[in-house]
């Protein structure tokens, strides 16, 4: 199913008149050389609004999964173009915006008129010779849109890569380091197999905070996003005994004296 179908769902909040325009270039399974001459098509849908309402638009390069918050804008690839240039624009894509993750990208075009405004989408492509990276909230929408139902992807393979990656990035910056809407936490830590006696160790210091007196600003951060987990915990039943009570060994010395 076309990326355009799949996010028309979850970006219902746009205008209802979803699919406008139809991206014909670049198809599913597309792979494009970094740095060539690429040419983007694209056609009127039959929807309305039509495509003679619109006048300018916008063309992202974007990368990550299939809903808003797990992809990003990876570059602005034209702006302001006119329709009236026609169905079509050629460019070339720097190599730096991105990794070279398979079936990664994908265009997203923001167009507009006098009276309508459509945001829609292309099917998704793949990049090489990229000499970029990605976010890790770019690297876990693509991780979750390859391994959605009817995906042929290989997940072992891209779990344990999505794993290295998050060893690294901004899974290990200190979390009251970090800045921006979006913040990154560690993987949560495996349970120990004892209890030390005495008091517990906390892992991390306590977290600054002020009692509000008044309202206070917006929140700053928006989503945390935690290191998908690298090991699994099996639960197996005790089959031991349990052991005696006390009071249950008393009461039976007790009523052994009255048997005779």
């Amino acid at each position: 199913m076309k990326l355009a179908r799949t996010l028309a769902f979850v970006l219902s909040f746009l205008s209802t008149a979803f699919a406008d325009v139809e991206f014909i270039n670049p198809t599913t399974g597309t792979v494009i050389r970094a740095g060539d001459v690429i040419t983007v098509h694209w056609r009127d849908s039959g929807a309305l609004p039509r495509m003679t309402e619109l006048v300018q638009y916008d063309l992202y390069l974007c990368a990550g999964g299939d809903t808003p918050e797990s992809y990003e804008d990876v570059a602005l690839l034209a702006k302001n173009a006119a329709f009236s240039r026609g169905n079509s624009v050629s460019l070339r894509i720097d190599p730096d915006v991105g990794g070279n993750d398979e079936n990664a990208y994908f265009l997203r075009m923001v167009a507009s008129g006098p009276e309508a405004s459509v945001v829609n989408y292309s099917d998704r492509f793949t990049l090489t010779n990229m000499t970029g990276s990605f976010s890790p909230l770019i690297i876990h929408g693509i991780h979750s849109a390859l391994h959605s139902p009817g995906s042929s992807a290989n997940e072992g393979e891209e779990h344990e890569e999505l794993r290295k990656r998050q060893m690294v990035g901004s899974y290990t910056i200190p979390y009251p380091l970090q800045t921006g809407p979006t913040r990154y936490a560690p993987m949560a830590k495996k349970p120990g197999s004892t209890i030390p006696a005495g008091s517990p160790t906390p892992q991390f210091s306590a977290s600054p905070y002020t009692i509000a007196t008044t309202y206070l600003p917006a929140a700053t951060v928006q989503v945390t996003l935690s290191a998908s987990e690298t090991y699994s915990v099996v639960s197996i039943e005790n089959t031991a005994s349990p052991a005696p009570r006390s009071q249950d060994m008393q009461m039976k010395r007790f009523l052994e004296r009255w048997k005779d």
